[in-house]
Formats: C-alpha cells, structure tokens, sequence
C-alpha cells in the first residue's frame, strides 16, 4: 500500500447517487432540516406530567439540528467541486431532474467529456469534498454518511486478516 489507499471509484460513485436518490437519505434531510423543532406540551388525560418515553420535543429538536447541520456541509460539498460538477449535482440530483432535462441546464460545455463520464466525476469529488466537510463540522454519521470506499490490499491478495494480523480464509 502506498501513501494513499487506492479508492473504489465504483462503489463510491454508488454512495453517492443512492444518497442523492434514496427518499430515506438526501430528500429526508432537505425535509427536515427546517421544519420547527418545537412543539406544545401535550398533557396526560390523568392530569400527571412526564412520560416513560422522555421528552420527545427535545429528541425531535436535536434531529433537526442534526439535518440542518448535515444538509449545510452537503451544500458546503456541492460548492466545493468544480463548476461542472455542481452544475451536475445541482440539477441531477439535488433536483432531480433527468439527464436531457440536466444537459439543457448545464451553463458550461462537457468537451469531449461524455455526460456519463462527467457524472462519475462529480460523484467522485463530491463525495471527497463531503467526507472531509462533514467530518470538519461533526456530523452525524447515521443522518450523513461517509461516501469514500477504499480497496483493502488484503482483499486484492484474496486473503483476510484476524485481529493479531495472522491470515485466515482461502486464497
């Protein structure tokens, strides 16, 4: 292994387009990240105060808090790349338009660039700006999660390794 691990391109690109597209990740956070945290006091029908679940008001306002803060580094990602590709992400996936639809948008020229290429490219640096922004700004891992995936070399060579480095499995 070199100085740098050597990135799975691929599954990283897949990080990041399943995040942008799934409705339980990117669009649950736009969602959420504004909606008012705060919420009356609901009483007990007996008149008694509290409850055994906690207080639901305050978990709700810290998961607000933390889509707001997740959804700020992703546009802090997004203004990190260069121009094509936040033209890229900007309107094929934060909103979600076709490719056709993203093309017409695009205010610069791919070149020789095919569209397809150009994606992968956005992926790629997008999920480089946001893994290190999002680390940079203490984000929740369970509402923004890390896009990077990196080759093992233990898993090129077609062996595993147990915790005292020792190899186990098959070649």
């Amino acid at each position: 292994m070199g100085l740098f691990p050597e990135l799975n391109e691929d599954t990283t690109i897949s990080n990041v387009r399943d995040f942008f597209n799934s409705e339980k990740k990117y669009p649950r956070i736009r969602r959420n990240a504004w909606m008012d945290g705060i919420k009356g006091q609901t009483n007990d029908v007996t008149g008694i105060r509290g409850s055994r679940k906690g207080n639901g008001s305050e978990k709700m306002m810290i998961y607000y808090a933390e889509c707001a803060r997740a959804k700020r580094a992703v546009e802090k990602a997004i203004s990190r790349c260069s121009t094509g590709s936040q033209d890229i992400i900007n309107w094929h996936y934060v909103k979600q338009l076709t490719i056709a639809e993203t093309k017409l948008n695009i205010n610069h020229h791919l070149g020789h660039t095919s569209f397809n290429e150009a994606d992968k490219i956005a992926c790629l640096e997008f999920a480089e700006a946001c893994d290190r922004i999002s680390m940079q700004m203490n984000c929740n891992l369970e509402i923004l999660p890390l896009f990077l995936d990196f080759n093992d070399d233990d898993e090129k060579a077609g062996t595993k390794q147990d915790k005292n480095g020792k190899e186990i499995g098959t070649k």
